[in-house]
């Protein structure tokens, strides 16, 4: 791979987690899904859980992260990429808000994903995803603002 492809390959991949991310933000899973290698796939997201199928994924994704009164925001940035034979590895930093309508909470999570991408069926997509904490926050936002989700 030359240096022009290489970097184009990376556009790519950031576009792709810059998706993941925002498809997280708003639940949608099945962009969610399309992030995600459909072989061989090895999700290890700490006390989220650890996943080598979609699926299973996904429904643990739908408990923890799709509720009425509960939003998230994802901040992936800072990302270094590193070739390794037919794949790329990734990591980021990672500035993650959970937001509790009811409760007028937010947690504030800081962490890293290492990501590993490879080329399935002409397209980059996450083989390999673990993701690790720094740092959690929870704060009492009630007497700051009032928090509400629209929808």
């Amino acid at each position: 791979m030359d240096k022009i492809s290489y970097l184009e390959n990376i556009e790519e991949i950031k576009r792709l987690k810059y998706s993941y991310f925002q498809a997280c933000d708003i639940n949608n899973l099945n962009q969610i899904k399309k992030t995600f290698a459909t072989e061989n796939l090895k999700i290890d997201f700490e006390n989220f859980g650890c996943f080598t199928d979609l699926e299973s994924f996904l429904e643990q994704y739908k408990k923890q992260s799709i509720k009425q009164n509960q939003l998230e925001c994802h901040y992936g940035k800072n990302p270094i990429f590193k070739k390794i034979d037919n794949s790329i590895l990734g990591i980021w930093a990672l500035d993650y808000y959970l937001f509790q309508t009811k409760k007028q909470l937010m947690t504030n999570i800081t962490g890293s994903y290492e990501d590993l991408y490879i080329l399935e069926n002409g397209r980059w997509v996450i083989e390999k995803s673990k993701f690790r904490r720094n740092s959690m926050k929870t704060f009492d936002v009630s007497n700051v603002i009032n928090l509400k989700k629209i929808n």
